[in-house]
């Protein structure tokens, strides 16, 4: 089970740099995801004003092998569409 998994980390798993360590793609998507709904708020006060700032950064965005797996799945997405689609189909006389 070991030789199994540590198969695996070898193939399927990704070095993060922000994170530090390595996980499953999976793991990526779903802390991508969670970064991305986090906002975080702030604001400044100056001249008698207060401005309101909202943070959208997310450091997983930068990441190559992230950005190559949802290209991937975007692409591979609309190729089953494409597929399902009645137009794109072979028609079946009986």
């Amino acid at each position: 089970m070991k030789a199994d998994q540590k198969l695996w980390l070898d193939e399927y798993a990704v070095n993060c740099r922000v994170f530090k360590g390595r996980w499953s793609i999976r793991h990526c998507l779903r802390m991508y995801n969670d970064i991305s709904d986090l906002k975080i708020q702030m604001s400044t006060r100056a001249h008698g004003r207060v401005t309101r700032h909202e943070s959208a950064y997310n450091p997983c965005k930068k990441c190559r092998v992230l950005a190559n797996y949802l290209k991937s799945r975007i692409d591979e997405e609309k190729r089953s569409d494409n597929a399902s689609d009645p137009l794109c189909s072979p028609a079946w006389a009986m």
